[in-house]
């Protein structure tokens, strides 16, 4: 009876412990621009509510439709995605919805802006001469490709037509472009610096100049389930995601070593201390308008939408700190 009595106590003591455990939140990460959040598994001394009120579990995805079937598989609960990407799977029904910000394409010469590039000197000296050319992207249907087309336009010419959009990855760019195989290739950090100090390449045109106003890059979004059922550990998660920002924004060279020390990035720490960032709002509010209006040109100029999709159903901020 004695022994039976302490099996039964022993099994309600490790479901009380298993009650009592913090939420865990599975996280699906990239490997560019998301510096704040890298610091929360880098730099937990600056999360206080990690361990106590949330767990956090951060998985490397090297593209953005694997965390899309990974969320749709039940493997996810959150993770970051370019804003168009969000829009992509909202239209396609997918139960999520953007809460914070990572990152914008922003003007103004202390940012970063993707940058699109070609032979330094070579015959393309302003995006018209790309016609009867080939313009390389990271994917179809991507920013990378939004932004190439959106440029194309601008400058009277077709996409696809009098301008072929090629994919292919960012370290195949610089050779790529060198060699003649694309007339303009698509650069963000560390590769731009990368590629620039090898010389020989130019800019033609940024992200923020092809769309021309500064938008939303990358962002944070959770599975509506999910914030449905765990409405405190989303917010505890949020308010350390902001503090995270904020320091990383006011100790941009020491986070930056501590995330190359605990090997978030591969580009040798001397380099990416001195690459400009990408611009970051200190409270990680999202710019939803900029969002409207990249669904617009999405569904109006691009055709890439069936229906439009409702952007402020889509974002939900009311989970970020006051």
């Amino acid at each position: 009876m004695i022994r039976i009595l302490v099996l039964v106590i022993g099994v309600l003591s490790a479901v009380t412990a298993l009650a009592e455990e913090p939420t865990l939140i599975r996280f699906g990460r990239g490997f560019a621009a998301e510096e704040q959040v890298w610091l929360m598994s880098a730099r937990p001394d600056l999360t206080p509510n990690q361990g106590k009120k949330y767990r956090l579990k951060q998985i490397l995805f090297q593209a953005n439709p694997e965390r899309f079937q990974a969320f749709l598989a039940g493997e996810l609960d959150a993770g970051t995605a370019p804003g168009l990407s969000v829009i992509f799977v909202r239209a396609q029904g997918l139960d999520m919805k953007i809460v914070a910000s990572v990152c914008q394409e922003a003007a103004g010469k202390q940012w970063f802006s993707t940058t699109y590039m070609v032979k330094a000197d070579g015959p393309i000296k302003r995006i018209q001469d790309l016609k009867g050319g080939t313009i390389g992207v990271v994917g179809y249907k991507t920013a990378t490709d939004l932004w190439a087309r959106a440029a194309l336009l601008k400058a009277g010419l077709v996409p696809d037509k009098d301008t072929k959009v090629f994919s292919l990855g960012f370290p195949a760019m610089g050779d790529s472009v060198r060699t003649g195989k694309i007339q303009a290739g698509t650069f963000v950090e560390p590769f731009y610096s990368a590629e620039v100090a090898k010389g020989g390449l130019r800019k033609l045109f940024t992200a923020r100049e092809a769309v021309g106003y500064d938008h939303e890059l990358l962002d944070v979004w959770f599975g509506e389930k999910f914030l449905k059922a765990h409405p405190e550990a989303v917010r505890a998660f949020l308010s350390d995601y902001v503090a995270a920002t904020k320091y990383y924004l006011a100790h941009t060279e020491q986070a930056k070593r501590d995330l190359s020390k605990a090997h978030f990035v591969r580009t040798p720490v001397e380099i990416y201390v001195k690459n400009r960032d990408w611009k970051r709002d200190p409270g990680d509010r999202v710019n939803v308008e900029s969002l409207r209006k990249l669904s617009s040109f999405m569904l109006d100029k691009l055709h890439w939408l069936d229906k439009p999709v409702d952007v402020d159903q889509m974002v939900d901020l009311s989970y970020l700190p006051r």
